[in-house]
């Protein structure tokens, strides 16, 4: 199972740079004109979530840079992908029987491949507005979360205690998630001479939870701008 995971993740990534490598290819064909490239670098902004019925929802704030390539086509219709490394990181609390506190800290290190369908429209004094939909491969290289917990009372008497937390730091993909998340987002945005701007959403398919009991899905917003070379 492990060998087919890192197997289509391989071959996700091989078809990403497919794409960006066909930059500058000539045709044989005199009537289909050479591909035009569009390269951007970009920096974003956002936050992720992990869903699920049986988990507490706290937000991870996500910083990526990357590069990304759009490959233009005709009526205003183009491909884009490119790969983008993230940082995630966040902190909460959660009460445990009314009567001690638990804090947690979380961080994780992941990149991203999208594959987009994109649709671009001038407007005036050369802006344009664009849109994208498709979707994104998520893989996780590492994450933690560091629990602090000291119980500080004694139990009220019949009270009914939950399980409580053990303090530590815990390689999450070792305990509780799998790294492979697969994403379907869409968004849009709007371009002046070489400068954009952009934002997007993007929903988790698959169940990166190891107990499939209690599954969870990834899903999350960002804002990016980026640069035209």
């Amino acid at each position: 199972m492990k060998l087919k995971k890192v197997s289509l993740i391989g071959l996700f990534i091989l078809t990403s740079l497919s794409l960006i490598t066909v930059r500058g290819e000539n045709t044989t064909s005199d009537s289909i004109s050479k591909l035009q490239h569009k390269l951007r670098a970009q920096v974003d902004y956002g936050q992720m979530f992990r869903k699920g019925d049986f988990i507490v929802t706290s937000p991870y704030h996500t910083i990526q840079i990357g590069l990304m390539d759009e490959i233009e086509l005709k009526y205003g219709l183009g491909v884009e992908t490119g790969l983008k490394y993230g940082y995630a990181f966040g902190k909460r609390e959660q009460l445990y029987n009314n009567l001690d506190t638990a804090f947690f800290n979380y961080s994780a290190h992941f990149i991203n491949i999208p594959i987009r369908v994109t649709f671009t429209l001038p407007i005036f004094w050369g802006m344009k507005i664009f849109a994208y939909a498709g979707p994104n491969f998520n893989i996780g290289l590492a994450q933690k979360s560091t629990t602090n917990f000291t119980k500080k009372k004694e139990d009220i008497p019949n009270f009914p205690a939950l399980p409580l937390p053990v303090s530590g730091t815990y390689d999450l993909y070792q305990t509780e998630l799998n790294r492979f998340s697969l994403q379907i987002g869409t968004g849009g945005g709007i371009q002046w001479k070489q400068l954009r701007i952009r934002s997007g959403y993007d929903w988790g398919l698959n169940n990166i939870a190891k107990d499939k009991l209690y599954p969870q899905k990834i899903r999350g917003w960002n804002v990016a701008f980026e640069y035209e070379f």
